[in-house]
């Protein structure tokens, strides 16, 4: 069963991206607020791909985008060789 916590953090990131105007600030913050919550891997990779994303359409935070979409990157990989 999915956490409520995340689910309602993720919806909450969505609204915001989607609302016109779209509050990226506020999505960003949603998807790292649910970081904080344990998940499994291969949730946290999709959290990480989505600010990943974020970060790189609508900001200028390069480290950042970088940073997030290699944290995905490495958890899917680990995820796969423990299978």
């Amino acid at each position: 069963m999915a956490d409520p916590v995340y689910l309602a953090l993720l919806g909450s990131a969505e609204y915001f991206r989607t609302s016109t105007p779209p509050n990226y600030r506020l999505a960003i913050q949603c998807l790292q607020a649910i970081l904080t919550i344990r998940l499994p891997p291969l949730i946290e990779a999709k959290i990480h791909l989505f600010l990943g994303r974020l970060y790189t359409q609508h900001t200028t935070n390069v480290d950042m985008a970088s940073m997030h979409l290699d944290k995905a990157v490495c958890l899917v990989f680990f995820f796969l060789i423990k299978k």
